[in-house]
């Protein structure tokens, strides 16, 4: 078969180009489930906090307690929104990186296909160059045993 052929090399390049992509791709689904799961950890810590901010309120509270109270929330909302903007960027990330690994998977297969066509044509060759043999063959013997039989 095609053992050491041009399209071989390019083949295991391309199944090195496509195992990369494929362990980059995972790399990015980690970040970006951890991106989600730190964005749910937020607001759901912001919920809870939001809850005790009103249980305190409604036992009574200074008001440096409640600015205290309120600027903490407001931390909260901005470390939401720039965890929300994180989440954002690693969905992007993925989808890019899906798109690789997409790209590679369909250059690895038509790499693929191409050695698959060249060997076939190959087996196509040798298929025939022994179908001739082979005829030549039986051409050869027929002579001997005509040449026999006018002999006799």
């Amino acid at each position: 078969m095609l053992k050491h052929s041009p399209l071989n090399t390019l083949a295991d390049l391309a199944q090195t180009d496509t195992d990369a992509a494929a362990r980059e791709l995972g790399r990015l689904q980690g970040l970006r489930t951890q991106a989600e799961l730190q964005l749910n950890q937020l607001t759901q810590y912001r919920q809870e906090y939001r809850e005790r901010m009103q249980v305190v309120a409604a036992q009574g509270m200074t008001s440096s307690r409640w600015q205290d109270f309120s600027r903490f929330l407001d931390s909260l909302d901005q470390a939401i929104r720039q965890q929300g903007a994180a989440l954002a960027k690693a969905e992007a990330d993925l989808l890019a990186g899906r798109n690789r690994w997409q790209h590679q998977k369909r250059r690895l297969n038509s790499f693929d296909t191409l050695i698959a066509r060249a060997e076939a044509k190959q087996e196509q060759v040798a298929a025939r160059r022994e179908q001739r043999a082979n005829d030549e063959y039986a051409a050869r013997l027929a002579r001997t045993a005509a040449s026999r039989l006018s002999e006799a």
